[in-house]
């Protein structure tokens, strides 16, 4: 749509300039000439725009293992690298989503379907405010400053709007409102400590549709969005490789376990996509999905 305006506007001046000047001196052959090379010219850059340049889009999903536990629902793990805002903060926004009753019943809970499309509702919530959280913790400002010294490097975050310079800078309370995070007792600000807010590339809008977290400049279009699973089951995981291996030999340590995605389509607009920022922005989105893959995954194997 960016493109439609300047080149229907270009078309205009050329056609204008064909009837108006050109057509009235058809016999001063170089005019023609220059004007038929014009119009030519115009053709091929057209022809060009239109196969050259292409919206790009890439799917990554992460499948994120939950648990319910009689205290809280957790992001299952075996990684070192596991999400610390949903191990410090999981217990509250659990009852704060009024899944605790849920998984204090041992064993598999019997829910009616307006009960079980509640709680799928609250569970995928969870993640949402979740991954939120997570980024605000592990990826704050999308180009850090980082200076290089013998053996180590240190990294520097941006942590206000005063900061931000050029970037575009969301505060914890922005992003609560964008996203539409409120009416719970629940606050992400006290649950991130340090970190005031995201800074994201300039003109960055940060919208949300749906249970779906949306990023959307004029390089990217970034799409996180949520699913759970139908079925649950009560036993004690564990992985072998990415092979999910549920013993349900020893109910006492057992929990609920329920699967989910976390999906990240990323979509490179055609408007820019031969832009010499584009790797920056490519870079921008991928280290976005990296920080979830390992805050969310519950092995390095899993996910694609």
């Amino acid at each position: 749509m960016g493109f439609v305006v300047p080149m229907v506007l270009l078309f205009i001046a050329i056609a204008w300039t064909g009837f108006t000047i050109v057509g009235k001196n058809v016999n001063a052959k170089d005019l023609v000439f220059s004007y038929t090379a014009s119009a030519a010219a115009f053709v091929m850059f057209s022809l060009n725009l239109w196969f050259s340049l292409k919206n790009e889009e890439s799917v990554h999903v992460v499948q994120p293992h939950l648990i319910l536990t009689p205290n809280c629902v957790d992001v299952y793990s075996e990684l070192a690298m596991k999400s610390s805002f949903v191990a410090f903060n999981g217990e509250k926004l659990t009852s704060s989503l009024n899944l605790k009753t849920t998984s204090e019943k041992l064993g598999i809970p019997e829910l009616t379907d307006a009960q079980r499309v509640a709680f799928k509702k609250n569970l995928a919530e969870f993640l949402r405010v979740s991954v939120v959280g997570h980024l605000l913790s592990e990826y704050p400002d999308w180009n850090p400053d980082v200076k290089a010294f013998r053996g180590k490097k240190q990294v520097q975050f941006n942590n206000s709007e005063e900061g931000a310079g050029q970037n575009t800078y969301y505060s914890v309370e922005q992003l609560e409102n964008s996203l539409q995070i409120e009416g719970y007792d629940f606050d992400i600000a006290e649950a991130v400590g340090i970190t005031n807010g995201l800074t994201l590339p300039p003109k960055t809008v940060v919208t949300t549709r749906g249970e779906d977290l949306i990023f959307e400049n004029p390089h990217v279009r970034i799409v996180i969005d949520f699913e759970i699973e139908d079925g649950m089951s009560f036993a004690v995981p564990s992985y072998r490789g990415s092979t999910l291996i549920l013993d349900t030999r020893d109910t006492s340590q057992s929990v609920i376990n329920i699967q989910s995605n976390i999906r990240v389509v990323v979509s490179q607009k055609k408007q820019r996509s031969g832009s010499p920022d584009r790797l920056k922005y490519e870079s921008w989105a991928s280290q976005i999905t990296e920080t979830i893959r390992a805050g969310f995954s519950p092995v390095l194997t899993q996910n694609v």
